[in-house]
């Protein structure tokens, strides 16, 4: 079965060359201008038993949203429309806005890796469209884009004393630009990577870009040349207190929408931890409609929980720290916003588009892709976002003859062991106080299934 997108239209190109899918699945409300979105799915490799079931409710979570899920709907297959012919924003209905999130963007290189082949600055150049150019047209479309820029733009060359420091150019924030990002959160654990000189010169470039940003426990409005008033808390030290205040302060300066952006979470781990959702969730109740999360390096499970939308990992983007990472999933999730006759917002629809990071699989390109429609990583990809992913258990290691000495694998020359290949860790510790991992109850929530 062919992928399709919301309103019927085939998301792989009518004619000529063969084009990538622009999506694996979408979730919206069966009814116009409900309050309490529905899950409607159309996936790759889906088959019609599985179809029926999803009509019947079978298998699908008691609430979504706040509505029985037998009312649901599959979304019609009609004709394809060229991905081309999709709405701008100035195309788009009034008071519909499309909202992109991706992952996390390392512009530049390890410290110990300037230089040398097949890293971020020396496959990208001065090129400054090519990091997004798999993407832009989606980024290109919608009234407002966020990413988590996990490193600096600095001049500066003189790094913390920390096991990996994260740098690019100060004219690598033109990569924003070119490819329609809006705002970033600065609040991780590579921002420091440079010392307050190089966080100082990230955030001066930035402004002067228009890239709108903020650091740890920050908050920022951004009102979208449509008019939408998106509010945005940014944080990687923070609980509940800090939480609640920093959307509180967005609600008085008058956010229609508000997003909670956090880092946070266990590296390499496909499943959130019990105090992410114990945050993210709090977040939500406190007024968040969307909170976003990067940190663990892969993809974790999109969440819809009461009238919000959690995204516990958007993995890795454009990330110029993994020359070769062994897992290149990756998905940009776009958000629909409807606003009410009587001025408020709800969330109509969330789009998943799964990529890759790279448009090569043999090393890391750092130019983010749409993945083939029904393609096995595209499926892979929306397990991952489902939950219901499991890792392939590794590999035993095989013994060696008693007799034979291990041997020590010589390092290439052209491309020495990548610093973040490893995980690279929390460098600061929580404050003082902050619980780590509290037990969360499950109720009112819901993983997307696909």
């Amino acid at each position: 079965m062919r992928v399709y997108s919301g309103g019927g239209r085939r998301v792989v190109g009518g004619t000529g060359e063969k084009r990538p899918a622009r999506g694996g699945k979408r979730l919206q409300s069966a009814k116009k201008r409900r309050r309490a979105p529905k899950i409607l799915l159309t996936a790759a490799g889906v088959t019609l038993v599985t179809c029926l079931m999803l009509v019947r409710g079978v298998g699908l979570p008691e609430k979504v949203f706040g509505e029985e899920p037998k009312e649901q709907e599959l979304i019609p297959l009609t004709e394809a429309r060229p991905a081309e012919s999709e709405p701008t924003g100035a195309q788009r209905e009034e008071g519909h806005f499309l909202l992109s999130f991706a992952g996390d963007c390392t512009l530049g290189t390890e410290h110990g890796s300037w230089g040398k082949s097949g890293t971020f600055p020396e496959v990208v150049g001065e090129n400054y469209a090519y990091p997004f150019a798999g993407v832009q047209s989606l980024f290109a479309r919608d009234d407002f884009t966020f990413v988590n820029l996990e490193g600096t733009l600095t001049s500066h060359t003189v790094p913390a004393e920390k096991q990996f420091r994260f740098r690019g150019p100060t004219s690598y924030g033109a990569i924003l630009t070119e490819g329609s990002v809006e705002a970033v959160t600065l609040a991780n654990n590579h921002t420091l990577d440079y010392g307050k000189t190089g966080l100082q010169e990230t955030r001066q470039v930035l402004k002067d870009l228009g890239v709108a940003a903020g650091g740890d426990g920050e908050t920022f409005l951004y009102t979208a040349s449509r008019g939408l008033k998106i509010g945005v808390y940014t944080a990687y030290h923070f609980d509940r207190p800090q939480i609640r205040q920093g959307i509180e302060t967005l609600q008085n300066q008058g956010a229609e929408l508000i997003i909670a952006a956090f880092h946070s979470g266990a590296e390499g781990s496909y499943t959130p931890t019990a105090r992410q959702k114990d945050m993210f969730r709090y977040a939500a109740d406190c007024g968040a409609h969307i909170v976003y999360n990067s940190h663990p390096h892969v993809l974790q499970p999109v969440e819809h929980y009461r009238d919000s939308v959690i995204f516990y990992s958007l993995g890795n983007f454009s990330f110029g720290g993994n020359r070769n990472p062994s897992d290149k999933d990756t998905v940009v999730i776009q958000v629909e916003v409807e606003r009410q006759a009587d001025g408020s917002v709800v969330l109509s629809q969330v789009l998943t588009h799964p990529c890759s990071v790279s448009s090569r699989m043999d090393r890391n390109d750092y130019q983010p892709t749409l993945c083939e429609a029904d393609s096995t990583q595209a499926q892979r990809v929306e397990r991952k976002l489902a939950g219901t992913y499991r890792p392939p258990a590794p590999k035993p290691e095989k013994e060696l003859p008693q007799a034979a000495a291990p041997q020590e694998t010589p390092a290439e020359e052209s491309l020495p062991e990548d610093p973040a290949e490893v995980p690279d860790g929390e460098e600061t510790s929580p404050p003082a106080g902050m619980p780590q991992e509290p037990i969360l109850p499950e109720k009112d929530a819901a993983f997307i299934r696909l």
